[in-house]
């Protein structure tokens, strides 16, 4: 993509900028078939440029869809909202008093949101391809981090040909646990990682085989702030590891993949999610 382009995109996400009062969570076919309506300061009404999972909602924005596209809405004080068929959607005001949500809209539209928009149109289908490897490409490289304790652990991995399996060792190489999986995300349950150097190793159906090496640490990952006052439980987990994968891409992106595995599942479009997570670091 050219950088003008993006530099456009980047542009008119920040001027369409506004104190949101939600965010879209899910989309059910294409994207562009989702179109947005913003009017600023009393201007003719104008699209926003390619919604995405993740765009904050302005108060007044009329959303319609088209091609038998649907679009989930997370609104601030309000029940998700789901807006399909031929009647448009007008957002209107924040339910009940002012909230902290202000805030974590803001931080999306400015940190997040120019990143997910970089992402392609149509979510990529993962495997089978050329080559086995990780879907994160920071795993690779052996730094990665997760804090000590019971816990799965997902592990995501791209190409290659399922079914798929995963082992984890420990330090002297004695395997913890495995576990198969059709799809190419594997958790692994009942992990009871302590402090020391761990492997991952991961073969599909045909033989083919990727190992990556993490470390387990006593100490939290350092959390980004300005997400609290998100209502929806899983947006706030997403917003929060996203932000922490772009901050620290090649040590704690594991750990933030792992923040959104284990959140309630209230429809979120998690595949974007995770990809935008992956886009940080090494790729």
């Amino acid at each position: 993509m050219a950088l003008g382009f993006v530099a456009a995109l980047i542009m008119a996400s920040a001027v369409r900028a506004c104190p949101g009062v939600g965010l879209i969570t899910r989309i059910w076919g294409k994207p562009q078939d989702v179109v947005i309506m913003r009017s600023e300061a009393g201007a003719q009404p104008a699209p926003v440029v390619r919604p995405r999972v993740l765009e904050v909602l302005c108060e007044g924005d009329t959303i319609s869809v088209q091609n038998g596209a649907a679009v989930r809405l997370s609104l601030d004080g309000a029940p998700p909202t789901m807006v399909r068929g031929a009647s448009p959607y007008h957002v209107g005001s924040r339910h009940g008093a002012a909230s902290l949500a202000g805030n974590a809209y803001a931080n999306i539209s400015a940190r997040l949101l120019p990143d997910a928009k970089r992402q392609p149109w149509d979510i990529s289908v993962r495997g089978p391809g050329p080559a086995l490897g990780f879907a994160l490409p920071d795993l690779a490289s052996g730094h990665q981090l997760l804090t000590a304790g019971a816990r799965s652990l997902l592990v995501r991995l791209d190409g290659g040909v399922g079914a798929y399996e995963v082992a984890i060792a420990n330090g002297s190489g004695a395997v913890l646990a495995r576990a198969v999986g059709t799809a190419a995300d594997v958790i692994v349950p009942r992990l009871n990682l302590t402090p020391g150097v761990y492997e991952i190793e991961a073969t599909d159906s045909s033989g083919a085989s990727v190992d990556a090496r993490f470390s387990i640490v006593t100490e939290p990952p350092p959390l980004p702030s300005g997400y609290a006052g998100l209502d929806d439980v899983e947006v706030r987990a997403a917003a929060t590891a996203a932000a922490l994968a772009r901050d620290r891409p090649a040590t704690w992106s594991l750990e933030a993949e792992q923040m959104l595995a284990t959140a309630p599942t209230n429809g979120l479009d998690r595949e974007s999610i995770f990809e935008l997570i992956e886009s940080y670091g090494s790729k």
